[in-house]
């Protein structure tokens, strides 16, 4: 159910949780915009008066006299913010009564800073005893690379994906972040269904690169099954096309790409049918025979080749897309984000890009949630907050402090807000 804002009303699955939030960037960020959209209550804790680095990261912009991040936003749409000082003990005890009220505690800092600040697991534990606390990191918090710093480019190059692309290439955007945020995100669930059970709560330590390198589907498996026979096969790296699979790539088209994959025999003739009689050779070259003659490293070429010469061939990717479609063959035409996010019928039905208000920039597009619930909606619970927005309301609402209270909290240099908070205050007044 959605309202005239663009936001999910209706109750999520997570509506009873709470999440103490000190994230930042993105992997963090990501995850626990995840359990927001699904309905938590993630009450984001900010560095003391400069927020989240995050919020300092591209594309800004200044509207109405008040600077917001895109990625910010992105990632912290449906939560709320408190900036509180811990490096005043009143501030800790701010955080201490949060934690006795919170079910999730998820953190990415380099190993050894939630100790620092006296909030690590064994801490927060003798809290609340049951907590589910959940920690990222580039390398996790033990083995030998345990105490390096790392981003997501640090955790692609260890775990093998920069270095099995052809050419050595990062992924365009931040995989080791977004692939390490939805398995916390995961543990993070199964950890609160034990509890139930159970009636214990655990520490969980995600590493980027261990999640990386689990993922590597076929190149790692092909070393390790030849390994163990004593005929180790070193896997080839991957560019446009597959070094193993065929058609399974990416082909240059007169005015643009587009993906074509093929890894059963049944579409394998309707695809030599729209191809014509000039490829009718593969019908009877005993490497295009079958998907387990097709799909090596010695004959895959043979395929890739024919197919992107009959690409380059047609008048326009388009056709080829329509062609191809007609014919049953997976194949999809290479799309930019601004057709996806303007344009995009498909998109657009799965509720992919929904607009919401933004405070000071207005109505603007934004992701919707990927997961789907046919009784518990996820989905984009309100705007991104700014720097302290919650202060007051959320000591007041969930630790019970007055007005006086919390104004004394200010006056200490305790709490903060950014300037954007007044304004928008005065906005909701008027």
């Amino acid at each position: 159910m959605e309202n005239t804002t663009g936001y999910t009303t209706k109750p999520g699955p997570l509506s009873h949780i709470t999440v103490l939030d000190f994230t930042w960037v993105l992997t963090g960020p990501h995850a626990t915009k995840h359990l927001a959209d699904m309905g938590a209550n993630v009450i984001k804790a900010e560095m003391y008066n400069s927020g989240s680095a995050e919020r300092a990261f591209p594309y800004r912009v200044d509207n109405q006299s008040v600077m917001q991040s895109s990625y910010s936003i992105n990632v912290n749409r449906g939560k709320r913010s408190i900036c509180v000082n811990l490096k005043n003990p009143k501030g800790k005890e701010i955080i201490r009564g949060l934690i006795k009220k919170s079910d999730i505690i998820m953190e990415n800092f380099a190993p050894g800073v939630m100790k620092k600040l006296g909030f690590d697991y064994e801490a927060v534990k003798e809290i609340k005893e049951d907590i589910v606390y959940c920690s990222i990191s580039c390398f996790g918090h033990w083995g030998p690379f345990s105490h390096k710093p790392g981003y997501d480019i640090i955790a692609q190059s260890y775990s093998g994906w920069i270095g099995q692309t052809d050419p050595p290439t990062q992924a365009p955007v931040s995989i080791g972040d977004m692939n390490a945020s939805m398995h916390a995100t995961t543990a993070i669930l199964a950890a609160l269904l034990h509890r139930k059970e159970a009636g214990i709560g655990q520490n969980i330590d995600i590493s980027m690169t261990d999640c990386l390198f689990s993922l590597h589907e076929n190149t790692l498996p092909w070393y390790l099954i030849t390994s163990a026979i004593d005929d180790p096969v070193q896997p080839s790296r991957v560019g446009r096309h597959h070094p193993g699979y065929a058609p399974y790539g990416v082909y240059h088209g007169k005015n643009g790409e587009i993906s074509i994959a093929i890894l059963t025999d049944n579409r394998w003739l309707p695809l030599l049918d729209v191809m014509g009689p000039k490829y009718d050779w593969m019908r009877d070259d005993p490497r295009c025979a079958s998907v387990a003659t097709r799909c090596t490293q010695a004959n895959c070429h043979v395929v890739h080749d024919a197919l992107e010469e009959w690409v380059m061939s047609q008048e326009s990717v388009e056709e080829v897309e329509r062609l191809l479609d007609e014919a049953g063959v997976p194949c999809m035409r290479v799309r930019g984000v601004v057709e996806l996010a303007d344009t995009d019928e498909h998109i657009k039905a799965r509720e992919m890009m929904v607009t919401i208000d933004q405070p000071f920039i207005g109505p603007m597009k934004m992701y919707g949630s990927p997961l789907k619930f046919s009784e518990t909606p996820s989905g984009v619970r309100g705007y991104a907050p700014f720097v302290g927005e919650h202060n007051a309301e959320v000591l007041s609402e969930i630790l019970g402090y007055s007005k006086d209270e919390v104004a004394s909290l200010y006056e200490d240099d305790i709490l903060y807000h950014e300037p954007a908070v007044e304004l928008l205050q005065e906005e909701k007044k008027s």
